[in-house]
């Protein structure tokens, strides 16, 4: 079951929804390192099937669609 949460509380190991640029539909991507927090922002590095890793930026407090968590 998806829920949508506060950017913060994605850890490594959870599987989040997100949009990617050249997709029409929103894909399954693992966190794969440690997540970085500050007071202003969630980074974290994904990784989506057929492509490399990445990162990804959320402010603070910004909903984010979880699958699983860690």
């Amino acid at each position: 079951m998806a829920m949508d949460v506060a950017a913060q509380r994605v850890g490594l190991g959870g599987v989040v929804l997100i949009s990617l640029p050249e997709q029409e539909r929103r894909v399954e991507a693992t966190v794969v390192r440690e997540v970085d927090r500050t007071d202003t922002v969630v980074r974290a590095t994904l990784r989506v099937r057929g492509r490399e890793d990445f990162r990804k930026e959320w402010p603070l407090g910004e909903l984010v669609t979880v699958v699983r968590g860690p």
